[in-house]
């Protein structure tokens, strides 16, 4: 598994939905209460713990919460990684209440998460975490809340078999109606409700359950799924179902707590965002360096690319005047055109004619299939042979560009 810090922010957005959640994972099913607007925990009616006080910060404060256990009445539930107290649940009689709670405050991830109910005759209501599945994380949806049970309950039941999923309705309404979810869904992404019956042995007795999973799916193949379960002696499932119904309509958010755990997750987007900003100008940065790196090598070919036109262009000359003072030229002017001249035009793709007005050689830029002179100097050239020369001012004849031993 992945840790946070090596997630894609798509990714990071979803575990700290799923996490907001986490304190509120026993009110989900079955309770009454509105949700509150700002992180997607119950709204609450005569909150115990009024909005600016917290609990002084000591060791001894979060030794005290470590793996408490606690007996039926009112029981107050402590986040000792926030320092601060979550909420309240009201147990039935003869249910206690064991916790071990702390959240991350920079990242607004759960470092432990234990919250067990436990009543007289083994029952047994636990949160049993969020885990990760999709392509992008290697793990498949099935796979994924099958192993939260499995670990969850690692201890607690053997030879466990599970049964066919099927909607929560219950649970599905009141995630449409959660702030958090909302917001996942307003992004074109998926949250949807189940649960399914599963069996095991405890202490060699036959015990029967309830697994709730609340799931989020996007379209880049990650999701996060959430688990919660209940368990009992066989034939009591349904009895321990509707307790832990009472116990869930009981639960009082601490709104501090609320609100602590909304700032610190809009810190952690924020920063998010940032890194994926800073990410983004370092690539533009390397993207324009490229960019200059391959501009100045084009420059410096073309620049080789004149040096050796020049080059060529000045050992030409010297071969035309060595020609001339060799002999071989024509003391009326014309020169005799050879293949090396002729090699020489289609280098700088022009064309060579005997002109009769100057009595001179002149080369003219292309390599045309018609030729056309008034003998004047003035010169035509085309390559539509369809072109009438009498469409022009003055005498004009075709002429033909010289050839190797004119």
């Amino acid at each position: 598994m992945k840790s946070f810090k090596d997630l894609s922010r798509t990714q990071k957005i979803f575990t700290i939905a799923a996490g907001l959640l986490a304190g509120g994972i026993f009110i989900f099913d079955g309770q009454e209460n509105e949700f509150a607007e700002s992180g997607g925990y119950p709204a609450t009616k005569n909150v115990t713990y009024p909005v600016n006080s917290q609990p002084e910060a000591t060791n001894a404060a979060q030794t005290s919460y470590a793996n408490q256990t606690t007996a039926q009445g009112k029981v107050e539930i402590y986040d000792q990684g926030l320092q601060m107290p979550i909420g309240s649940y009201i147990l039935p009689e003869g249910w206690k209440l064991v916790q071990d709670i702390a959240t991350n405050p920079s990242t607004n991830q759960p470092v432990k998460y234990k919250l067990d109910m436990v009543g007289p005759r083994g029952e047994l209501i636990r949160a049993l975490g969020t885990s990760q599945y999709g392509s992008m994380v290697g793990i498949s949806f099935d796979q994924s809340w099958k192993q939260v049970v499995m670990g969850g309950l690692q201890g607690e039941l053997e030879q466990i078999t599970f049964g066919a999923l099927e909607p929560d309705r219950q649970a599905q309404r009141k995630a449409e109606e959660n702030k958090v979810y909302q917001r996942i869904m307003s992004q074109g992404n998926q949250v949807q409700c189940l649960r399914g019956p599963f069996s095991g042995r405890h202490n060699g007795q036959m015990f029967e359950g309830m697994v709730q999973l609340t799931y989020t799916s996007n379209p880049h193949m990650f999701g996060t799924v959430t688990a919660v379960c209940a368990i009992g002696p066989t034939g009591e499932l349904a009895q321990l179902m509707q307790t832990k119904t009472h116990i869930d309509n009981s639960f009082e958010m601490n709104s501090a707590y609320e609100q602590r755990r909304e700032q610190i997750q809009q810190q952690v987007l924020y920063q998010n965002n940032m890194e994926h900003q800073q990410r983004m100008a370092g690539s533009r940065a390397a993207h324009q360096q490229r960019m200059a790196d391959q501009q100045a090598s084009f420059n410096a070919h073309q620049q080789r690319m004149g040096e050796m036109s020049q080059i060529n262009d000045a050992n030409n000359a010297r071969w035309m005047e060595n020609f001339r003072n060799s002999g071989s030229y024509n003391a009326s002017g014309n020169t005799g055109y050879s293949s090396h001249d002729a090699y020489i035009d289609q280098i700088h793709e022009q064309s060579t004619f005997n002109d009769p007005y100057s009595g001179q050689d002149v080369q003219l830029e292309g390599q045309y299939d018609y030729n056309y002179t008034n003998g004047l100097g003035d010169y035509y050239q085309t390559n539509d042979p369809s072109f009438d020369p009498h469409s022009l001012q003055g005498d004009w004849q075709q002429t033909e560009p010289l050839s190797p031993n004119y």
